[in-house]
């Protein structure tokens, strides 16, 4: 994939997912308070994509950036924040697989599938996004929630090569 498109697509899917990730006020991985980014659990072979390291690194960090700077705008609307993360994942990795991993090692932390609160309550999110996967193998989204937390887990895998698969979290935290 041209590097000019992967940005503009991974820039393209932060701006696409804070905006749903910072209304929502859907704390932590384990016990009772707020998990980090750093917290959650890596996905068995994958690597982080670093910060001047690589573009997607770099497009997350800058997401991050916006996202407090739009936040300390909105003043007291504007609390919480949002991490991102991305990973180069091991060429043979399925949607499946990963789904499965995060599943097991988020649930069995006390996460749920989907938004949670009055939001997961009316619509779920993540029986809607099963159906856009299936129609779609290049880009895999699933969600959990904890307390005034949510991660979506989004998998991208290259249409030009599809043993490159990344791996990205955005963790929205009120």
């Amino acid at each position: 994939m041209n590097t000019k498109i992967s940005f503009r697509f991974v820039a393209l899917l932060g701006l696409l997912i804070l905006p749903l990730l910072a209304c929502n006020s859907v704390m932590g991985m384990f016990g009772g308070g707020a998990v980090a980014i750093g917290d959650l659990p890596v996905y068995p072979g994958a690597t982080e994509l670093k910060e001047g390291e690589s573009n997607i690194g770099d497009t997350l960090a800058k997401n991050m950036e916006q996202d407090a700077a739009m936040r300390q705008a909105l003043g007291a609307l504007g609390s919480g924040k949002v991490e991102q993360k991305g990973f180069q994942l091991p060429a043979d990795t399925t949607w499946d697989q990963v789904k499965g991993f995060y599943s097991k090692e988020l649930e069995g932390a006390g996460w749920s599938s989907g938004l949670g609160g009055i939001a997961g309550s009316m619509v779920d999110v993540n029986a809607m996004m099963e159906a856009a996967n299936q129609g779609n193998d290049l880009f895999q989204t699933a969600i959990w929630s904890k307390n005034k937390q949510n991660l979506t887990v989004v998998m991208i895998t290259d249409p030009t090569d599809q043993t490159q698969k990344q791996l990205i979290f955005s963790l929205s935290s009120q």
